[in-house]
């Protein structure tokens, strides 16, 4: 069954780092002399854990607003996102927590645990959690900071960072190269032994990480090997996995909210607060006229009346009911995610629809409560994608960037907004401007630059 990552963020865990985001320190309160036997790698893994709680929502927030698939509608701190721009006071929340995590994680990478007292069983947990967390990091980060153009994206930082360290961007497929590397190894040591993570969680994942990765051969058999384990099933209803505490037999990875988090901690806090049903404390609301609304506004489906609500007079359309509470569970991946993978994974390797396609599909719109919307035949492969983004758009919608990263992977047109002059712009028009930046702090320090 799935493991829900459960971690008690203790005041030994927490780490304010006040210059630079990669320097060496750990984030546990011990110093590089003390960090010598398991118990100590341990609460590196634990510090990492807790560092991205806040780290794994952002993009459901920041994503959204790039995307226009949202409107800001009362909150100054929040930009306009004119031609699709961020500014670096908002994403540098989740650029420090990332490296923050990556800290404690490089310190475990390094470390001699070989010689360690403990049982291999142990160690093997460790080395687990840390590459899956190394895996799923480096993913993220890779997603919204590289700059396709250029080629380049995040600097990727592999064991503790001096504070007279300078370092560089690398790569995007160096990037991704070692997610991949990362993603398999945690495989490996969960295959022996879980840790606070497990073997599908990381099989989850890497479906994840080849399916954007445009491998989509590898992609399948994970999405596959997830499905056909048994160990998860489809909830009866769409809200089912959504419950504040998240057991549901749909979550694959789930980061628990925990009574010791503060807001600023809790991996829901912030979103609940950003897309609750109100128009005083709520502060985005579905954007009308975006393009993922006209996919997910479906009155027939149980996936747009549970999950969005109407205000008084239905001018507004809350993007409320996915995020109940500030104290909730936060759903990482659902197999939900695994059916929709596995069905267009099999069509972009084979360049062919098959039944078992088709299947897929179905099950989701049938969960939906709108079996009419069914595929009574097997569509053509254009079709069958248009399908599965649309559907794609309409399931995931604010929890992950889905449609985000699903947009610019298929090169997608995206809106424009009135002052634009309307219609729509090209891949190729937006593809440098949906894009992160970099913490000041980061550019001052190391210079960092994407543009070579």
């Amino acid at each position: 069954m799935r493991k829900i990552i459960a971690i008690l963020i203790l005041p030994l865990l927490l780490f304010s780092c006040e210059n630079d985001f990669l320097e060496e320190t750990p984030p546990t309160g011990l110093s590089a002399d003390k960090l010598t036997d398991l118990a100590s790698m341990q609460g590196l893994i634990y510090g990492a854990y807790g560092a991205i709680r806040p780290f794994v929502s952002q993009p459901a927030l920041y994503a959204a607003g790039m995307m226009r698939d949202v409107l800001n509608r009362n909150r100054g701190e929040y930009d306009p996102f004119y031609d699709h721009e961020i500014s670096t006071s908002m994403t540098s929340w989740m650029y420090t927590s990332g490296y923050t995590a990556l800290a404690s994680l490089n310190k475990v990478a390094v470390s001699d645990l070989v010689s360690m007292e403990g049982s291999q069983e142990q160690k093997n947990a460790i080395l687990g959690d840390m590459h899956f967390l190394r895996a799923l990091i480096y993913f993220e980060l890779n997603n919204y900071w590289n700059l396709p153009l250029t080629g380049y994206t995040i600097p990727l930082v592999l064991a503790p960072v001096g504070t007279d360290d300078r370092l560089e961007t690398a790569t995007t497929l160096a990037v991704q190269d070692q997610i991949e590397f990362d993603i398999e190894s945690a495989r490996s040591y969960f295959l022996v032994n879980s840790g606070e993570s497990n073997y599908m969680a990381a099989t989850a994942l890497s479906a994840r990480i080849y399916f954007y990765h445009e491998k989509y051969d590898s992609s399948y058999a994970r999405a596959n090997e997830v499905i056909e384990s048994g160990l998860f099933s489809l909830g009866s209803s769409v809200t089912d996995a959504f419950v504040p505490k998240g057991n549901s037999s749909e979550n694959i990875f789930t980061i628990k909210f925990n009574t010791i988090d503060g807001s600023g901690l809790s991996p829901s806090a912030r979103i609940w607060e950003v897309y609750q049903a109100s128009l005083l404390e709520g502060n985005y609301s579905l954007n009308l006229d975006g393009s993922a609304a006209s996919m997910i506004m479906d009155p027939y489906d149980d996936r747009f009346n549970s999950f969005y609500s109407a205000n008084e007079d239905s001018t507004m359309i809350y993007v409320s009911g996915k995020y109940t509470t500030d104290q909730m569970d936060y759903r990482y991946i659902r197999l939900a995610e695994m059916y929709l993978t596995r069905a267009e994974a099999n069509i972009m390797k084979s360049d062919a629809v098959v039944q078992q396609d088709v299947d897929d599909i179905n099950l989701l719109r049938i969960r939906g409560g709108n079996p009419a919307s069914n595929l009574a035949y097997i569509p053509t492969v254009n079709n069958a994608l248009t399908e599965l983004y649309d559907d794609r758009t309409k399931e995931l919608a604010f929890e992950l960037g889905d449609h985000f990263l699903n947009t610019k992977r298929l090169k997608r047109e995206i809106i424009q907004t009135a002052d634009e002059g309307g219609g729509t712009k090209s891949y190729m028009e937006y593809s440098e401007l949906l894009v992160f930046p970099f913490p000041e702090i980061e550019v001052d320090i190391h210079g960092l630059t994407r543009i070579r």
